[in-house]
């Protein structure tokens, strides 16, 4: 790989449970699924180290995890994709959601969350400013589920190493999160997570995108691409440039993870000599892939050829 990458996030396991449905529960007014097959998967940050390892061969991720059982099934599935995992332990237990997923018409029939919010701390932060300093990594790939990892403290320390080592913070955040990243690269929101960051709603269209988007632009010194579902993904630049790419989707099964894919993409592709454009191009037709499929899912250098 060119360019070192690190993704730095909330960690999930994801595991899912296929079945049938031939009957009702006698126990209660609900269906009851036969399970037939059981897999886990990696999710949040661990999805998007998982995509880039795909693509790249490996890659370092850095996220909290627990002491209990999910945690080891968590770092084997995270050996099996070559992602070395430089984990920080936490009083919680690794994120895992579980997915009951009805076979016949791939449908999800209930999601069960195993999490426990605990704010990453002081001595937390300096281990990783520690294994941060043995690589001189080119891009960080912050991957914010709002679970605790992402804190302003992390941050700050994130944008120094940047600075120092001349690396690129590429960010994937949540709302509630998204101001921590005042001159980043490059901040990636889906279209309801942007209309939530700049208070107000607009109209999923290029020229609103554009206008909206500018501003946002303006005041995070940031480069900035919007995913938009059917209508692909717009890109704005801090030099005032807009490049809007159409989705290439065919059908949609599952958009769980696509967000994931996509940032994963476009930190490969950057890493690997493209230019920010071509990169946002890479990264909207590999979501495009992705979201034909079921579930949590990644991409390979295969599929995109």
């Amino acid at each position: 790989m060119l360019g070192k990458i690190v993704v730095i996030g909330d960690v999930m396991l994801d595991k899912y449970s296929y079945g049938d449905v031939k009957r009702l529960n006698p126990e209660g007014p609900n269906p009851l699924l036969h399970i037939h097959h059981e897999e886990y998967r990696l999710g949040g940050a661990a999805n998007v180290a998982a995509n880039i390892a795909s693509l790249a061969d490996s890659c370092d991720l850095i996220g909290m995890v627990g002491e209990d059982a999910n945690t080891e099934i968590f770092m084997t599935a995270c050996e099996e994709a070559n992602i070395h995992l430089i984990p920080v332990l936490s009083s919680s237990p690794t994120i895992t959601k579980w997915r009951f997923i009805e076979n016949t018409y791939h449908q999800q029939m209930l999601r069960v969350d195993y999490e426990e919010r605990v704010d990453i701390i002081g001595y937390q932060i300096e281990k990783i400013s520690e294994a941060l300093e043995q690589v001189s990594y080119e891009y960080i790939v912050i991957s914010d589920y709002n679970k605790g990892m992402i804190t302003p403290d992390l941050v700050h320390m994130l944008q120094t190493y940047a600075r120092e080592k001349w690396a690129r913070i590429l960010v994937d955040s949540k709302p509630y999160n998204y101001d921590l990243f005042t001159q980043s690269y490059l901040i990636k929101p889906n279209f309801k997570e942007f209309c939530q960051m700049i208070g107000k709603e607009i109209e999923n269209t290029d020229t609103a995108i554009e206008q909206a988007g500018k501003e946002f632009v303006q005041k995070m010194q940031a480069n900035l691409v919007i995913t938009r579902g059917k209508e692909g993904a717009s890109l704005i630049t801090k030099e005032g440039t807009y490049h809007h790419i159409r989705t290439v989707a065919q059908k949609v099964f599952d958009v769980t993870g696509a967000g994931d894919t996509f940032i994963a993409t476009v930190a490969y592709a950057l890493a690997h000599g493209y230019t920010l454009t071509q990169a946002i191009e890479l990264g909207n037709k590999a979501s495009g892939i992705v979201i034909e499929k079921v579930g949590t899912a990644v991409i390979t250098k295969e599929e995109l050829l």
